[in-house]
């Protein structure tokens, strides 16, 4: 049984299972004082990278997207990286010594996390340029797998 909910948790999420309409309309504090969502990219792909500072694939996820962000900069694609769970002092904290190039938001009473119904870390929501859903998984997702889900959100 516990392989069982091991091997559905780590599955992805199914058209059904996919965040969409008014759960797409989430805004969160950054740590730069901003206040950030999807809807503030329109006509563009938003990439939203669900993150906790003591998840060690999620450290893998944000080297994977760095240079990724380098890559499509000015093409139409815009990153979030969404804390999950933590408070503003721990993740400031951590981002001294390994800032991301984008912005970053905070969720930390895990509300807009449990919303979209991401079960684990790290998960990418990939929003296409009509703010559609076109990609929602959890796991590491390798940089050829990210330029073509990028490819088919519309970049």
């Amino acid at each position: 049984m516990v392989v069982l909910c091991i091997l559905l948790l780590s599955c992805g999420a199914s058209a059904a299972d996919r965040p969409s309409g008014k759960d797409l309309e989430f805004r969160l504090k950054s740590v730069d004082g901003r206040t950030l969502g999807p809807r503030d990219f329109k006509g563009q792909v938003v990439v939203v990278d669900f993150w906790a500072t003591w998840c060690l694939p999620c450290h893998v996820q944000a080297r994977v997207l760095e240079p990724l962000h380098k890559e499509y900069k000015g093409k139409g694609v815009q990153f979030l990286a969404a804390n999950v769970g933590e408070d503003e002092k721990t993740v400031r904290s951590f981002l001294k010594d390994k800032p991301f190039p984008y912005p970053v938001l905070l969720d930390p009473e895990d509300k807009v996390s449990t919303q979209l119904g991401v079960l684990q870390l790290p998960t990418l929501l990939v929003i296409d340029k009509t703010g559609k859903v076109s990609y929602f998984q959890a796991g590491i997702a390798d940089a050829p797998t990210m330029r073509k889900v990028l490819k088919q959100a519309g970049v």
